[in-house]
């Protein structure tokens, strides 16, 4: 019996790409899976899938750019399901794009909102009940992006993940001890909606050095399938470890793909 047997896990951007890979998996492990997005279709369809599997999966439609669709959410999952053991932070935004001096501010605000605040309050509320029963998993999904100089062009995009890491290793230094665990993951580049859309703006938008990087991922076999990265969420979620970043192209994320927990 897998140890995530029986367990509750909250999935964000669970309609597609890696979110989806993950929610199948973690329902494969014997988790009951409610998944977030903002498309109904997707994530309805997604829950279908779980369901057809024989664990309850729940689909729930909200914005992470709008606090008060967040807590609905919650509300009906605490509602529905009980308390969450599991939060997989994984749905984000990279526009928008194009040179600082020329991004809308508003539209700037609503990336730091879906992909730090979001994650933010959906911590706070499956949190306390973690820290009741003395168990639960945290894990982000940053990017390579936070490191280094960051993204050209994608500003809000590298400051929001960036933000996300740090939130990551501040919390769990904050609940060490307490059986609550919070780690983050690169999963680098994934064939996703994401990439395909940054792929096709034109250079003048993104940036030559970004425009250039991405052309390399046209080709299939330059790009990962969502369940490899959704493999190694999965297993740190098995695991004890805390305060990590784990990139799945380095030493630590390849031992963490392949290990049996």
């Amino acid at each position: 019996m897998s140890k995530l047997n029986g367990k509750v896990a909250l999935v964000t951007g669970g309609g597609r790409g890696i979110g989806r890979a993950t929610a199948l998996l973690l329902a494969q492990e014997g988790c009951d899976v409610a998944i977030l997005a903002r498309t109904p279709r997707e994530i309805e369809q997604v829950a279908s899938e779980i369901r057809a599997m024989g664990q309850r999966s729940i689909a729930l439609t909200s914005d992470l750019s709008d606090n008060e669709s967040i807590a609905r959410a919650c509300t009906a999952l605490a509602q529905q399901f009980g308390p969450v053991d599991i939060l997989m932070n994984n749905a984000g935004v990279v526009e928008p794009l194009g040179r600082t001096e020329t991004v809308d501010l508003d539209q700037w605000s609503r990336a730091i909102h879906i992909n730090l605040v979001g994650p933010f309050q959906l911590i706070q509320a499956c949190l306390p009940t973690m820290l009741e029963r003395g168990w639960g998993r945290i894990v982000n999904v940053s990017t390579g992006a936070a490191a280094g100089t960051g993204m050209k062009n994608a500003n809000a995009y590298a400051v929001s993940k960036s933000g996300l890491e740090m939130l990551t290793v501040n919390l769990a230094a904050e609940l060490a001890g307490t059986g609550v665990m919070v780690n983050a993951i690169h999963p680098g580049a994934v064939n996703t909606a994401m990439l395909t859309h940054v792929r096709s703006q034109p250079a003048e938008r993104v940036g030559q050095e970004t425009y250039e990087r991405f052309k390399k991922f046209q080709e299939p076999s330059a790009t990962l399938d969502p369940i490899q990265p959704a493999r190694l969420l999965v297993n740190l979620v098995k695991g004890d470890s805390t305060g990590e970043i784990v990139s799945l192209s380095e030493k630590r994320g390849q031992e963490l793909l392949a290990a049996q927990l």
